[in-house]
């Protein structure tokens, strides 16, 4: 929430609506009291994220728009959903429990599957719950009102500020903790944790060494690795069993100037991290240092996933996506017949490839995706969803 912070204004466009600027103080914003409207075409919307729910996909985007599957991507059924505001992240524990969130600092409770989602969480209350945080750290410390640079006058400064502002800042990720405590974060270095199912809530901003107030764009584990990454290249690492309290992340030395919007764990240890003008870095094992891979593109990643053949998938704004057969250490691109601002990817039960992005959900058969992979493959050509 710093002032000294500058959000990644192209990828906060492409992962959220515009919100509104100005808004009633202490008044709860519209979006977040109107229920999603039905859509006619959902497929065809703008869908920002995408993620397994046991046999189910589910997929998120914009005036929270939130559709399921249950015949791996053939059809479709629009959810329930309480808010209108758009979506920019999904995640399930299992087959029935999720969390997702999105503009204005929603985030929402699904127990059935997505199917029927439930408000949890909203950016007015992040703002009081960040004010009391900051005010009760001061009150303990009490520093010299002067010396305006003291990190609890910062912190207190940038609390009135988020009250004053409203809720218009977005979350952008959420971590799911063995314990089922969960962890969001967004922009302006939000971060708040939930130990009961979204009942309550408690900032984390003071406990994490982000001073400037940088955007997270996402959270990622490994093996006994947490990270915490985003704009600028900012990069927060914790170790240990299990997730951790936020106290327990510290700053790492960026491994990369342009912001990272994605991560990737591998299946052999490996983490990639990918972000802006197609960079990726690349650890090999719990520890190890990061190291910059090649890509042939210049356009921002945003999604990964890797396939059950140890195949690494990257996806771009640009619409591109880059391979990798050997645990992210070279990439090659896919040649695509269809191509546009790419935001998620999951795997359907059938082995075939739902990929989301600003013009709706493409499907890729296992056919077709085993031919795009080919060494001497065919150009890849999707197939549009069946309308529910």
């Amino acid at each position: 929430m710093s002032s000294k912070s500058c959000l990644c204004a192209g990828m906060l466009a492409l992962l959220a609506a515009a919100v509104p600027l100005v808004q009633a103080a202490g008044a709860l914003p519209a979006a977040l009291q109107r229920p999603a409207l039905a859509v006619a075409r959902p497929t065809a919307a703008h869908l920002l994220a995408i993620a397994r729910a046991g046999e189910r996909l589910v997929a998120v985007g914009e005036r929270g728009l939130v559709i399921y599957t249950d015949d791996a991507g053939r059809h479709w059924t629009q959810a329930k959903v309480p808010v209108s505001v758009s979506l920019t992240a999904v995640r399930f524990a299992n087959g029935r429990e999720g969390w997702a969130v999105g503009n204005m600092g929603a985030v929402l409770r699904t127990t059935d599957g997505g199917a029927s989602w439930t408000r949890v969480f909203d950016g007015l209350r992040a703002a009081a719950l960040a004010e009391e945080a900051a005010r009760q750290a001061w009150d303990a410390v009490k520093p010299d009102p002067a010396q305006a640079e003291h990190p609890l006058n910062l912190l207190l400064q940038d609390a009135q500020r988020f009250v004053d502002e409203g809720a218009d800042k977005p979350f952008l990720d959420i971590g799911l903790r063995a314990d089922g405590s969960v962890l969001v974060v967004g922009a302006y270095g939000l971060a708040f944790s939930s130990s009961d199912g979204g009942a309550s809530w408690q900032a984390q901003m003071r406990h994490l060494p982000n001073p400037e107030g940088g955007t997270y764009y996402g959270i990622a584990e490994r093996q006994h690795e947490q990270f915490l990454f985003g704009e600028q290249g900012l990069l927060l690492r914790a170790a240990g069993q299990g997730m951790p309290d936020a106290a327990a992340f510290a700053a790492q030395a960026s491994p990369a100037k342009g912001s990272l919007f994605g991560a990737l764990p591998l299946q052999g240890g490996a983490l990639v991290l990918f972000g802006l003008r197609g960079k990726v870095l690349r650890s090999a094992r719990p520890g190890a240092p990061w190291q910059e891979v090649a890509t042939p593109v210049d356009a921002s990643l945003l999604a990964g996933l890797q396939l059950p053949d140890d195949t690494v998938l990257l996806l771009g704004a640009a619409g591109q996506v880059v391979a990798s057969r050997d645990q992210g250490q070279t990439f090659a691109a896919l040649p695509m017949n269809t191509r546009f601002p790419f935001t998620g990817a999951a795997l359907a039960p059938d082995g075939g490839l739902l990929i989301t992005g600003t013009r709706g959900l493409l499907r890729l058969s296992p056919a077709e995706l085993s031919r795009a992979l080919a060494p001497q493959g065919a150009r890849a050509s999707f197939t549009k969803t069946a309308q529910p």
